[in-house]
């Protein structure tokens, strides 16, 4: 249903409603978005998770997280796509994020139990920025990459482009002395010129460890 704004794209005249209406036969860690100017990466974007009742890693895990990724501007889009479509722009220099997140926020909390093992959805909703994303004293165990389960693949960091998931297995550590952090760091390489004030990674989950079972 992509195509021309008010046009092709779903045929509904502006100010209506409408309603998409498909079947999805694979199952997986997903998102949707607007595709409607700048409106996703101001907001309007979300993961989609499409659950298996057949799934090879059932029985593998305790709990699941959706864990999103993404970059933020401090300004709204109409603005910036003045800036960055204009002749003081020569180059085609893309507008630079300020910010990184972590399910649309920083420094949220999620509280893992000793010993337990989780599934992380992990998914870039983000415009530009791709991220390095590991967990502090935790290996992770890649099971699922843009909506294909994979073989299982230990890794201590994963790089998520924009629109990239990941289903990853992350097993607490029987340790309650300390708490861990998932960091999320934004890519710098992609940038042609560096925002002021630019963080790259300020994202971050804290993960509260509960007593050893």
């Amino acid at each position: 249903m992509d195509g021309v704004v008010g046009g092709t794209q779903c045929g509904i005249p502006s100010g209506s409603t409408g309603t998409y209406n498909f079947t999805v036969d694979q199952p997986g860690t997903y998102w949707y978005h607007s595709h409607v100017r700048g409106q996703y990466p101001d907001g309007l974007r979300a993961p989609l998770i499409v659950h298996d009742p057949e799934s090879p890693f059932t029985g593998q895990y305790d709990e699941e997280v959706v864990l999103s990724v993404s970059d933020w501007y401090h300004e709204q889009m109409p603005n910036l796509i003045k800036t960055f479509i204009s002749v003081a722009n020569p180059t085609g220099a893309e507008p630079v994020p300020k910010s990184a997140l972590m399910n649309d926020s920083q420094n949220v909390t999620f509280a893992m139990e000793a010993g337990k093992t989780y599934f992380f959805r992990i998914v870039n909703i983000g415009a530009f920025a791709g991220q390095y994303l590991w967990m502090e004293g935790h290996n992770m165990t890649i099971v699922e990459v843009d909506g294909i389960y994979t073989e299982p693949t230990e890794a201590s960091m994963i790089y998520v482009t924009v629109a990239q998931r990941y289903g990853v297995l992350i097993t607490a550590r029987n340790d309650t002395s300390s708490n861990f952090a998932i960091i999320g760091s934004m890519d710098k390489v992609w940038t042609k010129v560096m925002s002021d004030g630019l963080q790259t990674n300020r994202a971050r989950l804290i993960l509260i460890p509960f007593r050893p079972r």
